[in-house]
Order: C-alpha cells, then structure tokens, then sequence
C-alpha cells in the first residue's frame, strides 16, 4: 500500500504564532516529512492552485492565529480537501508565547501522528 505524501502550507505572518507556523512547516519539510508549497502563490497563481488541486495527496493547512489567512487563502483558491490546524490550539498566545523549540516540536510531532 503506497503511503500518501504530506504536503503543507503555513502562514508565515508577523507575529509570534505566525513564525510558530512557518518554522514548524520548514522543519517538517526539511526532515523529509512533508512537501512545503508557498502559501501566497495560491492566491496569485490559479494555474499553480488547479495542477496543486490534482497532485497534493494529503494537506496540512497550518495557521497562526484565529483569522485563518491560510485557510481563507486556499478556500478562495477552491481547495477544500485539508486538514486546518491552528498555532493557537497549542496554547499559543499571540504576542504573548515566546517561541520555543518545545512548542515547535509538539505542533510537529502532532502532524506526524496525523
């Protein structure tokens, strides 16, 4: 049985729980894990969101804060099929919470397990 790749977007925003979300996508890429694809493309590039649509296997839409850009951003690309996560279910405070590489590691641990 072939094991379906993961691949994630995040918002990378200015804040605290928006660099929560762009290390933990970058880490997760960057061990293999997950197949990382720019979140802002979405909205800029619809040839990129349909041929995205065919070739994405499982998704992680990772956001930083309960306005959801990165979701919102996907939805208005027309793609609905993902898993939405959000820094914040991690008791993350925004502006609060200093990143740490505790918090990193449980946010990626916990899409791993997904």
């Amino acid at each position: 049985m072939e094991t379906k790749r993961l691949t994630v977007v995040s918002c990378s925003g200015a804040s605290n729980t928006g660099k929560y979300s762009d290390v933990v996508a970058r880490q997760l890429m960057q061990s293999g894990e997950a197949k990382m694809l720019c979140l802002a493309r979405f909205s800029i590039d619809k040839q990129f969101a349909e041929k995205s649509k065919i070739e994405i296997d499982k998704l992680v839409v990772l956001d930083g804060c309960p306005i959801n850009c990165a979701e919102l951003i996907m939805k208005q690309a027309e793609i609905t099929d993902f898993l939405h996560l959000n820094t914040t279910d991690f008791d993350i405070k925004k502006g609060v919470t200093p990143v740490t590489d505790e918090k990193i590691n449980e946010i990626t641990d916990h899409i791993k397990r997904l």
